[in-house]
């Protein structure tokens, strides 16, 4: 284990005194460090009706247990110290360390001993080896009653609100849309877990059009082959307008009535935990599956802003600005007057896409958006650079087989037999609208791009993403976070994972940080907390995370990649592309080890590096037909230990996200002997080299210098690591599978590689 400590706040000494004094550690400046000291680790104890025998059973030093070092006339030192708060924290002598210092140092032990009233109560803010931090772990414990109302610890909210007994219901908010034309204003069912509590909560709201079931027979039939042509394009120039908004219809005046609701539910499938760890502490959680799923109305629409409006509307309805039901007979309204209008979202994937989305509709009352590897333009998860290109791990998907996964309105044949017709003529347009035969932008894409209206953004933002995630790639979130209003305050946690959720590692205090963020925006606790505005894993070492100033750098260092013409042959024989074709994996493992068709170009570094941003390829090419594609991937190549892509599990359910509530286990990305860590990759239509909106003819045997950008990346490299380019066509994980025989050479003599090299902290 290792801290990396970004969630406490120093306050002053009188406000530490009166903070510990709330929680019942009696603590006093005028009492000595080793009395006051021995006071905290009894109090630890509070569930011994003999705190004798436990203290009995700690270490102070090699020679000395804690009971005797306490009725000792031994002073308090920095070792003993050290020695017992590691114990308070999980760690034992002999097991997890022998030499103090060394470990100490090891784990980056982030309380220093100075001051024991700091340092008891920086350590009460530290994470137990367990995962939780020592006062989230005693008050779990009942050091404090669930009295139901709110207590802070350094910033954030304390868990003392019960879960089990918890207000649960079902409502059902007017939208101001009538997707399905039936003459109707679509209502989107909206369900509700809360604490009791007298007075008004904030909610955590996760947008899921998952959540109320998926159609996974419907949506395999709407997969793709991926083997196809790529097709010869003609050259035009694209042109769209802005994104589309949905026209809204008058809604339902409010009544001054607000009945109760009339439905509940027991079981809540869980997307994730953090709305759980905000439940036990006072935050309702609000989820939305939105327009097109089971139990609400309207159709799929799928990334557009009428889906968006569907749980902006919720937002509203939270705020007393719309119309909810308590059932879909619309006769009896309900009011949200438990909520005190201030909205999180949550969510990782299409959730976290659907926060990107809320929030650029300006919405009141949405405070902070917490979106974890989301999409922020459509195109560019099932698009890429005038081509066809399939989310990793997802060949053949595109945006109508997603859009029949998430239309659980087919799981309810009744309601289905009503909107089959709709949905189907729906569906047939969608395939015709997003265009794989040329994988060109369009005004449907556009549709389905939030980059145009990040200018609207009121709420403070806070993204996740893994830099191995090759399903919604990178760019996704370098895009939004760079282009992002100066006024809008955002924050990005880059991991080195792949599409995964990380607030149960143990390297990273993710959960207090969002605490203490949530506490100050949506409790109004005034403290002066402040999240860094970027936090990344470094991958030079093993659970180690800094701050950066900035996720991209324009400072290049370019490498040439050699003096030779390199032909890239397309085709593959029928074996070996019917082994590619039945297994990506099988061509993946080929091409990292030069066995697939393909240029490779392994660099040797002189010096260490630390890129941070979009590798570029400068390219001199040509094809022997009028089209061709270029794919690339950038690798760390050859035997090293790195951290790789997929969370582990170091301890089974020993994340308590309350009080012996939605236990999870404490996850960490390892860090074993790899053969090779792929840093980036793209993938390029030669007939849109110079811009995606302009395709161009190309002139079979005619050079054509191409830049290509990757995916962005932050990465150090030290001197004599390689660095191994690999320069191909097809990718079967990814791109159309063509096997017609045709060649792309490459003038190596006329290409180099450009390294976006860091250039703060």
């Amino acid at each position: 284990m290792r801290y990396n400590q970004f969630s406490y706040t120093p306050v002053s000494e009188e406000q530490m005194l009166t903070e510990l004094q709330a929680l019942g550690f009696d603590l006093s400046p005028i009492k000595s460090d080793k009395a006051n000291f021995e006071l905290f680790v009894r109090k630890t104890f509070f569930n011994y009706a003999d705190t004798d025998y436990p203290l009995s059973t700690l270490l102070a030093d090699e020679q000395t247990d804690l009971l005797t070092f306490f009725t000792s006339d031994q002073e308090l030192t920095a070792d003993i110290f050290y020695h017992v708060s590691l114990q308070i924290l999980g760690f034992v002598p002999g097991v997890d360390y022998t030499n103090l210092a060394d470990f100490l140092e090891k784990i980056a032990f982030p309380v220093t001993f100075d001051n024991i009233i700091k340092n008891i109560y920086h350590l009460l803010n530290c994470r137990k080896k367990s995962g939780n931090t020592l006062i989230d772990h005693l008050v779990a414990q009942e050091l404090i009653p669930q009295d139901n109302t709110y207590h802070f610890f350094n910033g954030k909210v304390l868990s003392t609100f019960t879960t089990h007994d918890l207000i649960r219901e079902v409502v059902y908010v007017e939208t101001g849309l009538d997707t399905d034309e039936d003459g109707q204003i679509d209502l989107v069912k909206v369900n509700i877990i809360r604490p009791r509590f007298d007075g008004q909560v904030p909610a955590m709201m996760t947008n899921s059009p998952y959540q109320q079931g998926v159609n996974e027979p419907a949506s395999d039939k709407a997969l793709y082959k991926m083997a196809g042509e790529l097709q010869t394009k003609e050259a035009t120039q694209i042109i769209v307008a802005s994104p589309s908004q949905p026209e809204l219809l008058n809604g339902t005046a409010p009544s001054k009535t607000s009945s109760p609701a009339e439905e509940t539910f027991t079981y809540q499938g869980r997307f994730t935990t953090l709305n759980d760890y905000f439940l036990s502490r006072g935050f309702a959680n609000i989820y939305v599956s939105g327009i097109g799923t089971l139990g609400s109305q309207g159709l799929m629409t799928s990334g557009d802003y009428r889906q968006i409006q569907s749980f902006k509307a919720v937002i509203d309805w939270l705020n007393g600005r719309a119309v909810a039901f308590t059932s879909q007979r619309r006769d009896k309204q309900i009011r949200a007057d438990w909520s005190n209008g201030k909205v999180a979202t949550t969510g990782l994937s299409y959730l976290g896409t659907l926060s990107t989305g809320l929030a650029t509709t300006g919405v009141d009352g949405l405070e902070v958006i917490i979106a974890e590897a989301g999409i922020s333009s459509w195109y560019d998860y099932y698009r890429e650079n005038g081509l066809i290109v399939s989310p990793g791990g997802y060949p053949g998907e595109d945006l109508d087989s997603l859009a029949e996964l998430t239309y659980s309105k087919s799981l309810q044949a009744g309601d289905f037999l009503k909107t089959k017709d709709k949905h189907q003529a729906f569906i047939s347009q969608m395939a015709k609208d997003l265009n794989r035969e040329t994988g060109d932008f369009s005004q449907f894409w556009q549709d389905r791009n939030y980059l145009p209206n990040l200018d609207k953004i009121k709420a403070e933002v806070v993204y996740t993403h893994g830099l191995q995630d090759w399903n919604v790639k990178p760019i996704h979130v370098y895009n939004v976070f760079n282009q992002l209003l100066p006024s809008v305050k955002k924050h990005l946690f880059l991991h080195l994972g792949a599409h995964v959720y990380m607030n149960n590692w143990q390297s990273i205090d993710f959960r207090e940080s969002i605490n203490g963020l949530l506490s100050q925006k949506l409790l109004a606790y005034q403290s002066n907390y402040q999240l860094p505005e970027i936090i990344w894993q470094d991958n030079s070492a093993d659970q180690s995370w800094q701050t950066l100033d900035q996720f991209g750098s324009q400072t290049y260092q370019t490498l040439e990649l050699g003096d030779s013409e390199e032909q890239i042959e397309n085709s593959y024989d029928e074996e070996t592309f019917t082994r590619y074709d039945k297994d990506f994996n099988a061509f993946k493992q080929d091409l990292f080890t030069d066995k697939a068709n393909q240029v490779t170009v392994d660099l040797k570094l002189d010096a260490d590096l630390f890129i941070n941003g979009r590798i570029k390829l400068n390219l001199r090419v040509k094809s022997s037909v009028a089209k061709g594609l270029i794919s690339a991937q950038v690798l760390d190549f050859g035997p090293a230990k790195r951290i790789t892509a997929i969370p582990v599990p170091l301890a089974p359910r020993a994340v308590d996200n309350g009080r012996n509530f939605v236990q999870e286990h404490l996850m960490e990305l390892p860090m074993p002997e790899t053969p090779h860590r792929v840093l980036t990759k793209g993938h390029l239509n030669l007939q849109n080299r110079n811009d995606l909106m302009t395709v161009e003819p190309v002139t079979p045997d005619t050079w054509m210098d191409v830049a290509l950008e990757l995916q962005p990346t932050v990465y150090k490299l030290k001197k004599g690591d390689t660095l191994r380019l690999l320069v191909y066509t097809t990718d079967f994980e990814h791109t159309v599978r063509d096997n017609r025989s045709w060649q792309i050479t490459v003038d190596l003599s006329q290409s180099n590689i450009q390294l976006p090299l860091n250039t703060s902290n």
